[in-house]
């Protein structure tokens, strides 16, 4: 026991004392150290193999940790690159889809102008839209007079209120100051002062007042111009929205919901001249068979109060 706890506790002396021994006796007898050495080796080898196992993993940690950052740094790239090729596909799609849309628009105006060969068009853009008012971008410069009539394909839009050198600003349905001859398609009735013009709540509706007691009026009834009014005459104006309203004894209102939406314009027609058509011409007098020019008369106009510049 004793001799075996003192070769465990020199154990590394032990060991090189029986390899001396070993090769001291084979050059002495002469025998080869084959099985000597191979015994050694697969000692080392034996000894060695956890420590090659751990240093081969710890290399291939180590590679796939590098492999994993520089990979997850090209997919970022990667990544951010298909974003920021998506965002501009995207783009470059509303700008098509704007355009297509813009296109049917313009088509859509020349239509109507070709189809209302009567009516001497100026197509001109809305460049700002504010409480029922449009300014657009022709003025005095461009031949834009007071109290000329703005359409749109859709209906009326309203009248031109002020016209400076390069602008003008068009009085819509829902502005106060825009009034329009108007009578009920239907039945041809008009209202007693003849005008529809708007609200005044803001409500994006416009009224038609003094409609006598006795007249009827129906939900859903097409509003349009009548000969009176400074439009082309059967023009729409709107709908009646809602049964008509007493005013008393003698009278009822009636709200119109407008043909036309002013806030969602982009461009519209000033009508410059309106022929008069053949029906008119058959009914109208000897001085009334010459055209209707919107810019005839134009200084008298502007010399009339408001309420009959913009009313019949």
């Amino acid at each position: 026991m004793n001799i075996v706890r003192g070769i465990s506790a020199h154990r590394p002396v032990a060991v090189l004392v029986v390899l001396v021994a070993g090769c001291v006796l084979s050059l002495v007898t002469g025998v080869e150290a084959t099985l000597l050495h191979q015994a050694v080796l697969r000692t080392v080898s034996i000894t060695a193999y956890p420590f090659l196992k751990a240093k081969f993993a710890l290399e291939d940690t180590v590679t796939a940790g590098f492999d994993i950052i520089i990979g997850y740094a090209a997919l970022r790239e990667e990544n951010q690159s298909l974003r920021q090729r998506v965002v501009e596909q995207q783009t470059a799609l509303t700008g098509v889809s704007e355009i297509r849309r813009e296109n049917t628009r313009l088509r859509r105006m020349l239509n109507f102008k070709d189809a209302n060969p009567r009516f001497t068009l100026e197509p001109v853009h809305v460049i700002e839209s504010l409480q029922g008012m449009l300014t657009i971008d022709r003025g005095r410069v461009n031949g834009i007079q007071p109290s000329m009539s703005a359409v749109a394909e859709q209906g009326v839009v309203g009248v031109v209120a002020e016209v400076y050198d390069l602008t003008a600003k068009v009085a819509t349905l829902q502005h106060l100051k825009c009034k329009v001859g108007a009578m009920v398609l239907r039945n041809r009735l008009r209202a007693y002062d003849g005008v529809v013009h708007a609200g005044g709540d803001g409500g994006g509706w416009c009224t038609m007042y003094y409609i006598d007691m006795k007249e009827e009026v129906q939900q859903g009834d097409v509003v349009v111009t009548s000969p009176e009014s400074l439009f082309p005459p059967g023009y729409p104006i709107g709908t009646i929205s809602a049964p008509a309203h007493s005013m008393g004894s003698l009278w009822k209102w009636a709200d119109v919901t407008p043909a036309v939406d002013p806030y969602r314009l982009d461009e519209i027609f000033i009508v410059r001249r309106a022929a008069l058509s053949p029906e008119e011409l058959a009914g109208a007098t000897e001085g009334e068979q010459a055209p209707l020019d919107a810019t005839a008369g134009a200084a008298t106009e502007n010399t009339l109060p408001l309420q009959e510049k913009y009313a019949p």
